[in-house]
């Protein structure tokens, strides 16, 4: 009986541990994982860029050069938005550089 109680805790105790390590590993890869984000339209530098996990709008921005003098985005737009998957972020142009142009063509 003895030894029963004693093989029981020991599989409890690696359980546990294992446990311990599953829930580090897991924190630990969250913060470290890189996600590809393509920058198209009105900026300084397009291209596909690898950033952090989280990051937000307004950084990936810095990152490529900030928005030409003809970008655009509407207003009430959130620049802090985290993004959390890979994606695709277009800078439009302002509508009235796009109406002049077609004007003078």
């Amino acid at each position: 009986m003895r030894d029963r109680i004693l093989c029981l805790s020991f599989t409890l105790l690696i359980f546990v541990f294992g446990m311990f390590i599953n829930l580090f590993y897991k924190t630990k890869n969250a913060n470290d994982k890189l996600i590809s984000i393509t920058v198209k339209g009105a900026v300084v530098n397009q291209g596909v860029y690898f950033c952090k996990y989280g990051i937000s709008v307004n950084e990936v921005l810095e990152i490529c050069g900030g928005m030409t003098e003809l970008g655009f985005l509407p207003i009430g737009f959130d620049y802090n938005m985290p993004i959390t998957n890979d994606t695709t972020i277009n800078i439009q142009k302002r509508y009235s550089t796009i109406r002049k142009n077609y004007e003078e063509n």
